[in-house]
C-alpha cells in the first residue's frame, strides 16, 4: 500500500481554464455556467442539476443538493460510493485516505479503492467468504461501505477486533496504512495471550513464554490463510510446529508420533505434566524449535539447552544445560547408545548426553537402546565417588548385567577405549576400555597383558603395601565376575583358616 499512489495530483491553472472552456462549450445536453465562484449545470430545460453525474470532455463530475460541483468529497449515489478531487473529477484507478470524522479508537483516516467506473471497492453482498479484491498484484478487502479492512479478518471477511482478534482471524492484512493480504509469507505480530499461563492444545509448553504480552511468528500460505496445527511444515527447507491459533511454536514441544499436531503436555502425563518423566516413550516425545525470534526444528543434530520443565523439572528448576541430539524427525535420542558421525554417545532416559564414567545396562541383546544408565543416588556407591566405593560396587554390577563405559567430559562426549586416566575423588586410576569387537568400549573385567582390570580400573596394591591379592568368585557359568582386592595379611589370613 506504501507503494500505492493514493492522491490524485492538483491540475494547473492552465488545465483549470481547459475545463472552463470545455463547460461553456458543452451545450447539446445542457449547459455548464460559472455561478459564485463554483460550477453548476443546467439542463436542456434551464433547470439547475442536484444529485446528479454530469459529463464534461471525458470526465464526470457530481452536482450536489444545492447544484453545485462538488469537490474534494465522498459521494453516496444508488449505493455506490464514488470519490472527485479538488477539481470536481471523479477519481477512477486510485486510492483515496479520507479523513475519519468519527475518530476514536478508529483509524484517522480510512482507505478507499476507487475502480474504472469510479465505484469505490466493497464486499460482495451475502458472501459467506472473504473477498478479496486483487490491486496490483496484492490483495485487499472492503466493508460495504468501500473502507478498507485492516488485520485480523475473519474466513467471512469481517475484522476481528479485541485481545482475540489473532485467534479468531484468518488472514492478516497489516495496518490501517497498509492493508495487503500476508500471502506465502512470515509476520511477525504483536498479541494479546491471556491463557499464556497454562498450556493450551497444539502450543508450547508455559516455560517459554512469561508474559500476555507477546510477539510472535504466523505464517500466511499462498492463498493467505494463515498456518495452524502443523507439527513440522517444511517452510524455505526447515521445519516448524504451528499451534492451533497459527502461533510459531518455540522451544520445547510435545506431541505424539501418531497425532498430526502438537500435544499439550499435560493430555500425555496426566494433570501435573510430569508423571512420564525419565521414560524413553516420554522423552521421545519432545522437539526442540529453536528460540521464539527462529523457530526452525533442530534436525539430524546436537543443540545445547536448558529442558523444559515439563521434560526434566529438576534440571529445569536448577537452570541447567545439557547436550541434546535430534534425529532426522526432530525426535529426541534416549536411553541410547548412538553412533553419530563415526562416534558413539550415550543419551539417558531424560536424552541428556552422558560424561564420565557410567553404568548401562542394556536391553535384551541390543548394543543400542538402554534400558537403565544409571548414576547419582539410583545405584549405591554411583557415580564412584570414592576408590572404596568403586571396588566394594564394581564386580555386583557387572554380575547384574551392568557394563562400565567411559564418555568424555563437558562437550566431548564421545565414548572412549584403551586405556584412560579417570579421576575418582581427586585421584587418577588406570583404566582399560576393549578397543573392538562386541564389548567394544566396555571397562575390561579380568587379565590383559597380566595385569587384572575390574570394570576397567587396573587392580593394583596400595601404597603402604608390596601386593595384593584379587580374590575372584565364578558365576553359574564359570565367568570370573565379583572380585575382592586383598590385603597380604587378610589373604594370609583366609589362608591359615582355610579360606582362601
Amino acid at each position: 500500500m506504501r507503494k500505492q499512489t493514493k492522491l490524485v495530483a492538483v491540475l494547473s491553472a492552465a488545465a483549470l481554464l481547459a475545463i472552463g472552456a470545455s463547460m461553456t462549450s458543452f451545450a447539446a445536453s445542457g449547459k455548464w455556467v460559472e455561478e459564485n465562484g463554483t460550477w453548476v449545470y443546467y439542463n436542456r430545460s434551464g433547470e439547475k442539476v442536484t444529485e446528479e453525474w454530469a459529463k464534461s470532455g471525458d470526465y464526470w463530475y457530481w452536482l450536489n443538493e444545492d447544484g453545485e460541483m462538488a469537490t474534494n468529497t465522498l459521494v453516496e449515489d444508488d449505493n455506490n460510493r464514488y470519490y472527485v478531487n479538488e477539481n470536481g473529477t471523479m477519481v477512477q484507478n486510485r486510492w483515496v485516505s479520507i479523513e475519519n470524522e468519527d475518530y476514536d479508537d478508529e483509524p484517522m483516516n480510512y482507505w478507499y479503492y476507487f475502480g474504472a467506473n469510479g465505484k469505490a471497492y466493497k464486499s460482495t453482498t451475502n458472501s459467506n467468504n472473504a473477498s478479496f479484491k486483487t490491486i496490483n498484484g496484492k490483495k485487499y478487502i472492503f466493508d460495504d461501505e468501500g473502507k478498507m479492512l485492516y488485520g485480523w479478518i475473519n474466513l467471512y471477511g469481517e475484522k476481528e477486533t479485541g485481545d482475540e482478534a489473532w485467534q479468531n482471524g484468518v488472514f492478516y492484512c497489516g495496518d490501517e496504512n497498509d492493508g495487503a493480504q500476508k500471502a506465502g509469507e512470515w509476520a511477525y505480530l504483536d498479541i494479546i495471550d491471556n491463557t499464556y499461563d497454562s498450556v493450551s492444545p497444539g502450543t508450547s509448553s508455559p516455560n517459554t513464554f512469561d508474559d500476555e504480552d507477546q510477539t510472535r511468528w504466523f505464517y500466511f500460505k499462498t492463498n493467505g490463510r494463515k498456518m495452524t496445527g502443523e507439527k513440522g511444515k517444511t517452510i524455505n527447507g526447515k521445519k516448524y510446529s504451528f499451534d492451533e491459533y497459527g502461533r510459531m511454536n518455540a522451544e520445547w514441544v510435545y506431541y505424539a508420533n501418531s497425532t498430526a499436531t502438537a500435544t499439550p503436555v499435560e493430555t500425555a502425563t496426566g494433570s501435573d505434566g510430569l508423571a512420564g518423566q525419565g521414560t524413553k516413550n516420554y522423552t521421545t516425545g519432545f522437539r526442540y524449535y529453536g528460540d521464539p525470534e527462529s523457530g526452525a526444528r533442530k534436525t539430524k543434530g546436537w543443540f545445547q539447552v536448558v529442558p523444559d520443565s515439563y521434560l526434566n523439572v529438576s534440571d529445569y528448576d536448577d537452570d541447567a544445560d545439557a547436550w541434546y541430539y535430534s534425529d532426522k524427525d526432530g525426535k529426541l535420542v534416549a536411553s541410547e547408545m548412538k553412533t553419530i558421525n563415526g562416534k558413539k554417545y550415550a543419551f539417558n532416559e531424560y536424552g541428556k548426553m552422558q560424561s564420565g564414567l557410567k553404568a548401562v545396562k542394556f536391553v535384551g541383546t541390543s548394543t543400542t537402546d538402554i534400558d537403565e544408565i544409571k548414576g547419582d543416588d539410583k545405584v549405591p556407591g554411583l557415580p564412584f565417588d570414592t576408590e572404596e566405593n568403586f571396588k566394594a560396587s564394581v564386580s555386583g554390577l557387572y554380575a547384574a548385567g551392568y557394563k562400565l563405559y567411559y564418555f568424555g567430559a563437558s562437550s566431548d562426549g564421545a565414548m572412549k577405549t584403551g586405556k584412560q586416566n579417570v579421576t575418582i575423588d581427586g585421584d587418577t586410576f588406570t583404566f582399560l576400555f576393549n578397543k573392538s569387537g562386541s564389548f567394544k568400549g566396555q571397562g575390561k573385567f579380568g587379565l590383559d597383558d597380566h595385569k587384572y582390570y575390574a570394570g576397567g580400573m587396573l587392580m593394583a596394591a596400595a601404597r603402604e603395601d608390596r601386593y595384593a591379592v584379587v580374590k575372584l568368585v565364578q558365576d553359574a557359568s564359570g565367568n570370573y565376575k565379583a572380585i575382592t582386592l586383598m590385603t597380604t595379611d587378610d589373604f594370609l589370613s583366609d589362608v591359615r583358616d582355610g579360606s582362601a
